[in-house]
Order: C-alpha cells, then sequence, then structure tokens
C-alpha cells in the first residue's frame, strides 16, 4: 500500500511538472503575441466588433489598406491574433476563412500595394573591412580585448544576438575550433566553426578575465569594465555592437553569409554555419550582390 502511494505521488510529480512547462511555453508565445493581440482589441473596440477570425479579416484588410503595413508586419499581426483566436478564446478557424486571409494577402501583389512588400534591411560591408574595424580593438586594455573577441565571434558564427547572449564559456572546444550555439528560433544546439585567429582572441580574453566553464561569454560589465557574469539582454547587446562598431549585430551576421557566398560556398555550407534551416531565406533575405559587380555588366 505504502509502494502504491509512493508511485502516485511520482506519478502525480511528473503530470505537474509536465503541466508547468506547457503552461510556460504557452505564456512566452503569449507575451510574445499580446501587443499584436492589444491592437487588434482596439480596433474591434473602435469598431463594436466582436474578437473573432471575422474580425479578424477586416482588421487585416485595414492594416493594408488604411495603415499600409509592411508584408512583414502583416504575418506578424495575422499569426498573433490567431495564436489569441485559438488558444486563449478557444475559436477555430474555418476552410473559407482561411481562403479569404489568404485573398487579403495577396493585395500585396498588386500595383498599389506592391512596395509594402519591400523589405529593406541592414547591408551587408566587406568581411576585409569589418574586420580593420574589430581589430582597431587589438591592444592590451581589458576593455578592449573583451570587444574585439565579442565582435570576432559574432562576425565569423554568423550569430545573431538572441545566440550571442546564450553563449556561454564551456560552448567552446576551441582545441577543436568549434562553438555550440544555441538557436533559440529553432529550439536547438548547432555546431559552428572559428578562425584561428578567432580563437587567438577568445583565448586572449578568457584568460584575461579569468572566465569559468559557467559563465557566459558575453556577459556584462560595470562602468570600469569589470565583468559580471549574467545573461544580457538582446537590446543591450545590440546598443553594445553600436557603441563599438557604428552598426548593428545583424550587418556582422550578413557580411559573413555574404563574404562565404562571394568565395563560392554553396548554399548548403552558408546554412551549417549560419544556422538557417530554410536556403530559400539566405537566398532571398541574406545574400547581396556587390553593385561593383552589376557595374561590370552596364
Amino acid at each position: 500500500m505504502q509502494n502504491e502511494q509512493i508511485i502516485s505521488l511520482t506519478s502525480l510529480r511528473t503530470d505537474q511538472k509536465l503541466e508547468e512547462s506547457i503552461q510556460s511555453l504557452s505564456n512566452q508565445k503569449l507575451d510574445m503575441y499580446r501587443p499584436d493581440f492589444s491592437r487588434f482589441l482596439r480596433f474591434c473596440q473602435v469598431e463594436n466588433r466582436k474578437p473573432d477570425f471575422d474580425a479578424l479579416e477586416k482588421y487585416l484588410h485595414y492594416s493594408i489598406v488604411d495603415q499600409r503595413v509592411k508584408l512583414s508586419t502583416f504575418n506578424r499581426r495575422f499569426a498573433g491574433v490567431r495564436f489569441y483566436l485559438m488558444h486563449v478564446l478557444n475559436l477555430t478557424q474555418t476552410e473559407e476563412q482561411k481562403k479569404r486571409i489568404k485573398l487579403i494577402r495577396l493585395l500585396y501583389n498588386t500595383e498599389d500595394y506592391i512596395r509594402l512588400k519591400a523589405m529593406r534591411g541592414v547591408r551587408a560591408e566587406r568581411q576585409e573591412e569589418v574586420l580593420q574595424l574589430i581589430n582597431r580593438y587589438d591592444t592590451n586594455k581589458k576593455a578592449d580585448i573583451r570587444k574585439r573577441a565579442i565582435c570576432f565571434v559574432n562576425l565569423i558564427t554568423a550569430n545573431r544576438p538572441s545566440e550571442m547572449v546564450r553563449l556561454k564559456v564551456s560552448d567552446f572546444d576551441l582545441t577543436h575550433r568549434t562553438v555550440l550555439v544555441t538557436l533559440k528560433k529553432q529550439g536547438e544546439m548547432k555546431e559552428k566553426r572559428l578562425t584561428l585567429e578567432c580563437v587567438k582572441a577568445i583565448e586572449k580574453y578568457l584568460n584575461t578575465f579569468n572566465l569559468q566553464p559557467t559563465d557566459y561569454f558575453v556577459g556584462g560589465a560595470d562602468r570600469w569594465g569589470n565583468y559580471r557574469n549574467r545573461m544580457i539582454t538582446e537590446r543591450s547587446y545590440n546598443r553594445l555592437i553600436h557603441e563599438w562598431l557604428g552598426f548593428a549585430p545583424y550587418t556582422l551576421r550578413k557580411t559573413q553569409i555574404t563574404h562565404m557566398h562571394r568565395k563560392h560556398a554553396d548554399l548548403p555550407t552558408i546554412a551549417k554555419q549560419s544556422g538557417h534551416k530554410s536556403l530559400q531565406t539566405i537566398s532571398e533575405h541574406y545574400l547581396e550582390v556587390d553593385y561593383s559587380e552589376v557595374d561590370k555588366f552596364l
């Protein structure tokens, strides 16, 4: 009888942990989409509409025709509101409603709205020019040693800001010139390669600050430049790279991807280093043809 009670309590704890994990993941999505759903609710209040999938059609059409939002914003709004309607209000989208929203999205293919499809993100720079900027910090000053190592790793790995702030010292295998990167977007770990020069910059940084395996690689720093073992926010990381190099971290990512392409790496090879799952995403949004190449044929 006592063993049965122990087994029963163990099962209850297991079930409870499962539900807590599911609830935690659901809450994360709710937090991510809450601003989009709040805008939708304001639209429904102004137009005296019930928040449902019929109202979502009107809201998305209004977003294009009246607010002239970009396609990327349209897609985010749709995903966010749909998640709330399905998982919070427990509503079901019919096949007919799905078809109608697909038709609404086709407005972006018409002459009146086609310019809203354009995605003008950060530009890639020449890798050698970016390296020159990074190597300005090739000094023996503690602050410069940290800056150079972080920027170098971000460039060579083509990491996203979300991946840089999550790196830990234990993720690096400097002997084999690799690093395990947590891909937050895909929910998996990815091994990436490092150059020999990058490894040397990392070693200098780790030794100078006496970093331990459990320490965050980027971490924080106080006003005197002393390292603090904590995971900084992506916003803080963006601000740091802007301050150190004069552009966004995504410029480092795009620069490295374009550099590999210019050296004739195929898309699967580039994806292995960048952490992309979709080769189409790389070709459509990351690879840039140098204007000097275009000029040759004009």
